[in-house]
Order: C-alpha cells, then structure tokens, then sequence
C-alpha cells in the first residue's frame, strides 16, 4: 500500500518556530501513513555474507519513490499539477526519512517467495538442503520535510547558465583583442620594412601599439 503525501499540509508548530525551507518544514503525517511497510529488506543472518548488520533501527532519507523495476508499485505518492496522483520525484524537493524494523527471521530460496521458519523445517525435512536465512527489515515513513529543492536547483542553474556565458564573452573579447593585435603588429613590422616577423615580435608590437600613450607636460621656466 503506497503512502500519499500532501506537500501543503505542514505540521503545527510551537511559538516562536521559524519557517525555513532551506533546512526543510516538517509535514503533518496521518497514523495511516506511519503504520504503513513501504520497502521491505533482507540481510543475510551469515555475517560473513553480509557486509552490514544494521542493529535496533536501520534508518535511511529517500528523495523520490523508492519502487525499483517496471513491474513494483508506486510506495511515495504526491499529487501532480493535474491533480492525478503520481510517485515522489526529486523536483517535489522532499526529504523522506524511512526507518527500519526487524519483523522476523525467513528462509529465501530462488524462484520463491520468503519462506517463513516453519517452511524452511518442511523444506530441509524434504530436501536435506540447507535454507539461506535472512533478517527481514521493514520500513515505514516517521517524517517528511518539504524544502526549497526545486528553486534551489533552478537557482543554480541560472548561476551556472551565467557563469558560462560570462566565461564565453571573455574567451571572445580575448580572441579579438589577440587578432587585433596580430593586425596592428603586422602592419608596424611591414612599416619597418620586416615582411616575415614571427609570430610573437607581430604580437608584441600590436601590444606596444595598443598601450595608452602618455603625455608629460614640461615645465616653462
């Protein structure tokens, strides 16, 4: 059963609570909504197998919806401009914190669902193979924060969008400032009669040309 979330529905707050978007506003769940297994794990009981054994509760933050493949059900819904109901993406700039619960102990077998304890003896008992045994962890949402994730990202974007721009216009102004000088150099070394300078003597003399002439005014006695 997925969890729908109202992204204006914010939980009350105490006097003198600042609302900042930047570090996220909690929203205000429902008893439905924390009861209910949204992503359920398995850790293997073999800690040489397992490279994590989360211990008391497991907690993680998700950003959009956490079904994984084609075929899994919509877990974190929001409702869409269109006001059809649609999965949690990154643009709805929402930080889902899910914590974890050990619920039992299954035997997983491939090509069939967990198999509780009881199963796992009538299996052995038939097969006299062993049962991989795994933890089962299943999660539920204990809070929601809504924050300013989506003007953030279009915030930088526009910064980015100018700073690429801004890097443009001077690559430009320098390659005209450079082909000038190769210009006016040219014409100066022709001038004094060299036909072939090389390429830095042609750059310097555009240079030299290109700075500011200075005037000193003298002094009349």
């Amino acid at each position: 059963m997925p969890v729908l979330i109202d992204k204006a529905v914010e939980k009350d707050q105490q006097k003198g609570y600042i609302r900042d978007l930047t570090i996220g506003v909690p929203l205000r769940m429902t008893d439905t909504q924390r009861e209910t297994v949204v992503m359920t794990r398995y850790v293997s009981t073999d800690k040489f197998r397992a490279d994590f054994q989360p211990e008391g509760e497991w907690h993680e933050e998700v950003t959009s919806d956490i079904a994984r493949g084609r075929r899994a059900t919509t877990r974190l819904k929001v409702h869409g401009i269109d006001g059809e109901e649609r999965p949690v993406s990154v643009d709805d700039g929402l930080i889902i914190g899910l914590v974890g619960t050990l619920s039992g102990v299954v035997g997983i077998i491939p090509g069939r669902p967990p198999l509780s304890l009881a199963e796992v003896d009538d299996h052995m008992d038939a097969t006299e193979e062993d049962v991989p045994m795994f933890e089962k962890w299943d999660f539920r949402v204990h809070k929601i924060l809504k924050t300013d994730g989506p003007e953030a990202r279009q915030s930088l974007a526009r910064s980015e969008d100018h700073k690429r721009q801004t890097a443009q216009t001077e690559m430009y102004d320098s390659f005209s400032a450079m082909f000038k000088n190769f210009q006016d150099g040219m014409a100066i070394k022709h001038q004094e009669g060299d036909l072939a300078p090389s390429l830095q003597e042609t750059l310097d003399a555009g240079s030299k040309a290109a700075e500011p002439t200075v005037t000193r005014a003298t002094k009349k006695g």
